[in-house]
């Protein structure tokens, strides 16, 4: 939210959740609304402290800073942490090829973990994209990757689409 810009204000006004701008626009367009602070982000991106880096059609990143609080009894970031930012991130590359009023939502989701995110990997990048998008259902794939481009985790997802219209 950017109080020296207007327009930004007004825009989160009107959508006042992230959804709302999903059923009135096209996905790529609210998610680069997103990216630069003009509409309210989903409510898991903040709760997990997930940031959108990247907002292209058919392709997305967000990233995380991995913390010890988010640490599983073995010492590493939960692999429930590692797969939401992979769903988070399959989900919107999927969205981003989305019309105003068609939403994505998962229907399988398959994380593949090959090395262990610790606070010392630093950020990491969820870097997804589509692989197919139907008019019924759509699949991409996922990687985590450190800032070197070492591969921490992959994942791919199969998503319904379905018409989601405002009720007004």
């Amino acid at each position: 939210m950017s109080a020296t810009r207007p327009e930004a204000d007004a825009a989160i006004k009107v959508y006042p959740h992230a959804m709302d701008a999903f059923r009135r626009m096209d996905g790529l367009e609210a998610l680069q609304m997103m990216q630069r602070g003009e509409i309210p982000t989903t409510n898991i991106t903040r709760w997990m402290n997930f940031s959108l880096e990247t907002a292209e059609r058919g392709h997305v990143v967000f990233s995380m800073q991995p913390e010890e609080k988010l640490y599983n009894m073995i010492g590493s970031v939960h692999g429930g942490i590692i797969t939401t930012l992979l769903d988070n991130a399959l989900g919107s590359a999927v969205q981003s090829v989305l019309p105003a009023g068609r939403v994505a939502t998962t229907m399988d989701l398959h994380t593949r973990f090959h090395r262990p995110v610790t606070a010392a990997t630093g950020k990491v990048f969820a870097d997804a994209h589509v692989v197919h998008a139907g008019r019924r259902t759509a699949s991409s794939e996922a990687r985590v990757v450190d800032a070197n481009g070492t591969v921490y985790a992959t994942g791919t997802s199969t998503l319904m689409v379905l018409e989601d219209k405002p009720s007004t």
